[in-house]
């Protein structure tokens, strides 16, 4: 599984605020950090996120939620998660409305009454994996 580092995730945001005259200023250090190290967490050799939904999930939710960025954070999430997707050799599906419609959800949520599962499954559903061509 191929993960996005905190200097990468920085990268993701600069590209996610370029040609709005905005720049990147991080917020929560100590979140992008958790961000970076979060989806690969486990709990007695068991992995707390052990699918690719959940560990791409895991990652959109907590740059929305944790707000690393001043600015952006939900456009980075949804770069962050194609990204992710592509770097493992997926395909994210989402219409730009449906991709909008649940960053605008969970931020709209508070995290403890968020429905991680309902998140996850979104990304089940819109995974596609690449055909590598010969």
């Amino acid at each position: 599984m191929v993960y996005l580092s905190a200097k990468q995730l920085v990268a993701v945001n600069l590209k996610a605020l370029s040609g709005t005259g905005e720049s990147t200023i991080i917020r929560n250090a100590e979140g992008l950090s958790s961000i970076e190290t979060l989806h690969k967490q486990g709990f007695f050799d068991k992995e707390a996120y052990p699918s690719i939904q959940k560990k791409i999930g895991i990652v959109f939710i907590k740059i929305i939620n944790l707000h690393p960025f001043e600015d952006g954070n939900k456009r980075t999430a949804v770069l962050a998660a194609t990204i992710m997707a592509k770097l493992n050799g997926y395909a994210l599906t989402f219409t730009n409305k449906e991709i909008e419609s649940l960053a605008l959800r969970v931020a709209a949520t508070d995290d403890i009454e968020l429905d991680y599962e309902q998140v996850y499954s979104q990304f089940k559903v819109h995974l596609t994996k690449i055909s590598k061509s010969n």
